[in-house]
Formats: structure tokens, sequence, C-alpha cells
């Protein structure tokens, strides 16, 4: 168990270690090999699939129903997985397939380690160690300059992980009929629980908590900062950035959330029709200045409109009096109050807790 446990944390740890360098990777691939990347990613796919569907038709030689049932409920799993997340972009889709199939795979290993445990935790533990490597991994994209995690993508793993855990059950159940955990067991089981939804509550409160900017001038918008607060990192950015601008994308470095949330403007402000252009730039312009004002890695060339660009752009909707509430960032932004979440989340695990230690007694 030991060493099947310790390869499944290897192989962990360089699925999330490896998040600074896919982006590269990918380059070196596309440079070296131009239009063959996805070919090259999408047989990876085909052939992992392909390797373990004929392990499962060697290896399965008992309780066949039961087994390629599960077996074919996890293919099936992945093909609507693979329909509901398509994007239309094959490059991006197959990423989102190398992805399904490299956590099936990490479920696998992880099954493979808690599998002569005799009671419930056996199918369990492996679920909560996914989800706990995928919160991580996606924690460490969201760290990455250029790089993005959000829960959206946590619960796309979890799909992955659902899969992969079926599979593993088709091809190798339980070595033992699958009964209620005694009372170490359940202590390790509401540990273990404890430690994943700690950890996934952790990742929404740095990622996805926030505030709603109001003004009744720029409209209004979401962010991880209060107006107070991003009006000071502008006036520290404007300090900084004199010296240092931020124009190399440094992969090992921990992501400006500033900077990259005046990207989201800037991006929002290049899209969208004249009046969402102004009223971005509006909010560039008093919350974001240094990120219009310097070159950055985004924006080489600086981002600020030409003063005949800003009068024109005031001239053609100066009369428009709608309330604007941007939609530039790319991820949910929620509002709630941080005490508030925090005691919901020790709510649930205290619930938890009660449920898998009060049992029995």
């Amino acid at each position: 168990m030991r060493a099947r446990l310790i390869l499944a944390l290897a192989a962990s740890l360089t699925v999330v270690l490896g998040a600074p360098y896919v982006g590269q990777i990918r380059g070196v691939v596309q440079d070296a090999l131009p239009g063959q990347y996805r070919n090259i990613v999408g047989g990876i796919v085909i052939g992992g699939v392909a390797a373990a569907l004929v392990t499962a038709l060697v290896r399965i030689r008992e309780r066949r129903l039961p087994r390629f049932g599960a077996i074919a409920a996890a293919v099936a799993g992945g093909a609507i997985y693979a329909t509901l997340t398509g994007t239309g972009n094959a490059d991006v889709d197959v990423v989102e397939r190398f992805h399904f199939v490299e956590y099936g795979v990490l479920t696998w290993l992880f099954y493979r380690a808690w599998h002569g445990r005799a009671d419930v935790t056996a199918l369990v533990f492996p679920m909560f160690a996914g989800v706990m490597v995928g919160t991580f991994d996606e924690a460490f994209q969201w760290l990455v300059p250029g790089r993005v995690g959000e829960l959206h993508d946590v619960l796309l793993n979890g799909a992955a992980i659902a899969c992969g855990l079926v599979f593993s059950l088709g091809l190798d159940p339980p070595a033992h009929a699958i009964a209620r955990p005694d009372h170490i067991g359940r202590r390790s089981f509401a540990v273990f629980a404890a430690l994943a939804i700690v950890t996934v509550a952790l990742f929404i409160h740095a990622v996805h908590l926030g505030d709603e900017v109001k003004d009744a001038v720029t409209g209004n918008f979401f962010s991880r900062y209060s107006a107070a607060d991003l009006l000071e990192a502008s006036s520290d950015r404007a300090a900084r950035w004199q010296t240092e601008p931020p124009l190399v994308l440094r992969r090992m470095s921990i992501e400006d959330h500033y900077l990259a949330e005046g990207i989201w403007h800037i991006q929002r402000r290049n899209e969208g029709d004249a009046w969402t252009a102004w009223k971005e730039n509006l909010i560039l312009e008093k919350y974001f200045g240094p990120v219009l004002e310097f070159p950055t890695y985004s924006t080489p060339d600086g981002a600020r409109w030409p003063p005949e660009q800003r009068a024109d752009m005031a001239t053609r909707t100066g009369s428009d009096s709608r309330q604007y509430v941007s939609t530039a960032n790319p991820y949910p932004i929620y509002l709630w109050s941080a005490p508030a979440f925090w005691a919901g989340v020790s709510a649930v695990i205290a619930l938890v807790a009660l449920a898998c230690l009060s049992r029995g007694r």
C-alpha cells in the first residue's frame, strides 16, 4: 500500500507542479511540428483509453456483467463530458480530453493505494484525494502568471475523478465486501473529509470571494479587491512600475492579480460595443491607471487611448445614461461575507464529524 500511495502522490505532484510549463511545452511542440499538436495530444488520449479498455478485456474473467457495465458507464461518462465541455476549438478541446484522462489515471492510482481497505473508505478516499489534487492544481494555476484556475475547473476535475473511480471498480473490484467502517475508519473518514472541504473552501475564498465596486461614473464591476484596495494598489504599481514594468511573463513567479484584473477590463473594452468600451475605459482610468500607462507582457505597446479616441468615444456615448455593470471577470466573483462563508464551512465539517463519530456508539 505504501509504495502505491507514494506513486500516486508522486504522479499528483508532477501534475500540479507541471502547471507553469504546460503552455511552454505546447509552444515547443507547435513550433517543432506545426499543425500536429492536436494530433499528438489526441493520439495520447486515444492510446491511453484504448490501452485501458484492452487491459479491462484481458483482466476481467469473472462477474463480467457488472464489471463491464462499470467500464461502459465510465466510458459513457467520458463521452458525455466531452460533449458538454466541447468549445469547437480543437486545440482547446483536445487538452480538456487529456485533462480528463489524466485525472482518471490519478484516481485509479489512489484507488490502488487504498484497494485493500475493507470498508467504504476504499472508495471514498480516492475521491477525496482526487478532489484535493484537482484543487491544488487549479490553485497553482491561479498563482501562475498567464494561467487561470477556478472552481468550475475543480468541478470538471470531479467529473473525471468519478469516471475514473467507476472504471477502477470495474477493472479491479474491492478485495473485500464493502462494509460500514469501524470507529477508526469513521474517524479517518471525518479527518479526510474535513481536509478536502477546507482545501476547496480555501480555494474559493482566495479565488472567488470579492466585492462589487459601485461607481456612479464608471459603472459597477466585480473585483477581488475593494475600491479602496484598488486605488491603493494603483498608487503602489504606479510607483514600482516606473523602474520595473511587468514586461516579461515569468512563469515561475506569483501572479499580480491587480494586473490580471486590469487585463480583464482591457480585453472587455477591446471586444465590446462603443458604450461598453467607453465604460470599461473609465474603469481602467480610475482604478487601473498603471495598467494603461505602462507596457506589460500582455500590452507591450501600452493600452491607453490617445486623447482623440477618448474624446470621440465620449461624444458618441455621452447621452447614454444606462447603469453599466461590467462582465469583464472571466470567472464568478461571489459577494459572500468571509466570516459567514467560513461559519458555513465549519458547520458542514461539524455535521460530517458528528455523523461519522456518533454512529455505533
